[in-house]
């Protein structure tokens, strides 16, 4: 066992009085070394025999031990040797004794002893050493405090926990036992971040750090690892009842209101579970899978919790397999940009395009962005490719204008990471005036998810575009809050009917109920509508019927390269549909 685990057990604090362990089965000689040294301001815990100073050594875990050589039982030597095999080798240890030979005093030093004090002591010596190896002993001990726990918590951080995570694996293989060991994090944490503040943020990770403290064991590993993630390690389990028992607790009691200065706040958390040994027998594969686990917690709506499962890390290879083979594909110019014409629905004239992101790969064809753009946003590769994208798209609308097609106005997505990551109206300006082209030519979708994560951001960042001349649509509207509030505070000209909705019209009634209702909001609200998806005329008519003012779909075209969206607007200009 390490220093580090026998030293920094989850009830050990730094001691304002330290603490010295004197085993002695004389009681007169306890009783002169309490009175000299508790005079120093050291609380003295006595023992009569070895076993008992075993036994308080790992109840107290003592600044210092004193251990008299010759005890009934279980002599001082054998004690010290007992005590250091346990794994509490950062704890000095003197020989008190009437023994004074040689083969004694080098007996001492063998077992781990770090001095010898013949008796008669001589209490002014025994004072001046007690109080010298106490305050190097002390000293060390802050300094590792600092080194192996959480600041803001107190709980052990990442570099003890992964100590204390390789020592449970030790100790469940030794007893042939099952441990779990969990991973839990903190739902929609950057919303509380954002909305009230990092100082909140430090507040809500203090309040969740103590509602699982207070819902372990004693014996039970809980550590912070850094950002809104914990680590609880249970060691042995019977079976996985146990831990989905302790899951299904830690998960009712993390749905909790909490309070942040005037503000009250819900949290939730999703946990990952993995089982030793079933789930691994290192601790390395442990906390991996512990970690798959949880992500797909996440991805099955939060709050919640999963044991991790063999398929788990099949998919997860097959995600990173796609991570690279999507840097690669950037690098080797391998995407594209497809346009889907926008139409206005009475005027039957092309007011628009869409910029829509492909990936030709080399060996599979054409690949949809359904596909792949979620794993691009998550990985930040499109922050990269939504630059890339600005800039193409920019080139091409130059193109265009050069030959012949003026009013174009072209619309491209934007993440959410692109607000966090990169200073879009940098790239935005620098792309304009690279290709002489007005910024009015330009549009930009976002999705309600990404009003949500990046509130203050996104608004700054639309007013400051939509102040250059650039149009903002909202897209898929109805999917997700579909929240009036941001209609009416962001800075939104166009708002997009999700497909969804309109592939049921006019038979599904419910969603016709929806389509009806959108249109009635934007026009109260002075907003133009686009619907997506439109694939046929009895669509078509619902939507002008409305008063829906855009469509886009198949009924017109599928999404085309740059080349042949010329030649369909150049034939179809005056002849559409």
């Amino acid at each position: 066992m390490s220093n580090v685990v026998s030293l920094f057990s989850d009830t050990h604090k730094y001691e304002e009085r330290p603490i010295v362990l004197l085993a002695d089965d004389d009681p007169s000689i306890r009783l002169m070394v309490r009175h000299v040294l508790e005079s120093e301001d050291f609380d003295i815990i006595e023992a009569a025999d070895g076993l008992e100073a075993i036994k308080a050594v790992e109840k107290h875990h003592p600044a210092l031990i004193l251990l008299d050589a010759v005890m009934p039982g279980i002599d001082g030597f054998t004690t010290c040797q007992q005590i250091k095999e346990k794994g509490h080798t950062d704890i000095p240890v003197m020989m008190i004794t009437g023994l004074d030979d040689d083969a004694s005093v080098e007996r001492a030093y063998e077992v781990g002893a770090i001095d010898f004090i013949t008796k008669p002591i001589k209490w002014a010596v025994l004072k001046h050493r007690v109080k010298s190896v106490v305050a190097k002993v002390i000293a060390e001990r802050k300094v590792k405090l600092l080194a192996y726990r959480d600041t803001l918590t107190g709980l052990p951080n990442r570099l003890l926990f992964a100590d204390r995570l390789e020592q449970s694996v030790i100790r469940a293989e030794r007893s042939h036992t099952s441990m779990a060991l969990m991973l839990i994090d903190i739902d929609d944490f950057k919303l509380v971040n954002d909305s009230f503040g990092h100082d909140a943020g430090d507040k809500l990770i203090k309040a969740v750090g103590q509602l699982i403290s207070r819902s372990l064991r004693r014996a039970d590993t809980i550590a912070r690892l850094g950002g809104d993630e914990f680590a609880v390690i249970i060691e042995g389990i019977n079976s996985p009842d146990d831990a989905i028992s302790i899951a299904d607790n830690l998960t009712t009691i993390l749905e909790h209101n909490v309070r942040l200065d005037d503000q009250e706040t819900y949290t939730s958390a999703s946990i990952g579970i993995a089982i030793y040994p079933d789930d691994g027998n290192e601790a390395r594969t442990l906390l991996k899978n512990a970690d798959t686990a949880m992500y797909r917690a996440k991805e099955n709506g939060r709050h919640c919790f999963q044991f991790y499962k063999p398929e788990m890390s099949v998919n997860a290879m097959e995600r990173l397999d796609l991570e690279n083979s999507l840097k690669a594909a950037f690098e080797n110019d391998e995407f594209l940009i497809h346009y889907q014409p926008v139409i206005d629905i009475h005027k039957n004239e092309v007011a628009g395009v869409e910029a829509l992101l492909r990936w030709q790969h080399p060996e599979k064809g054409m690949i949809q962005p359904s596909d792949f753009v979620s794993v691009i946003e998550d990985c930040g590769l499109i922050v990269a490719i939504g630059e890339w994208q600005v800039q193409s798209v920019c080139k091409q609308i130059r193109i265009w204008q050069d030959a012949g097609l003026e009013n174009q106005n072209v619309s491209m997505n934007l993440a959410p990471r692109q607000f966090k990551d990169q200073d879009l109206v940098s790239v935005f300006t620098q792309a304009i005036a690279e290709n002489n082209i007005e910024a009015s030519s330009l549009s930009v979708e976002i999705t309600e998810r990404t009003l949500i994560e990046n509130i203050g951001e996104v608004e700054s960042t639309l007013k400051k575009l939509r102040s250059m001349g650039v149009k903002v649509f909202l897209d898929d509207f109805g999917t997700g809050y579909a929240s009036l509030a941001y209609l009416k505070e962001f800075p939104i000209d166009v708002v997009k009917i999700d497909r969804a909705f309109v592939s049921g019209i006019p038979d599904n009634e419910e969603d016709s109920a929806i389509v009806d209702a959108i249109a009635g909001l934007t026009r109260g609200l002075k907003l133009q509508l686009l619907a997506e998806g439109v694939e046929n005329e009895r669509q078509l008519n619902v939507l002008k019927s409305i008063g829906c003012q855009y469509g886009q779909g198949y009924y017109w075209s599928k999404p085309l390269p740059g080349n042949e969206y010329e030649q369909f607007y150049m034939n179809q200009i005056y002849n559409i549909g």
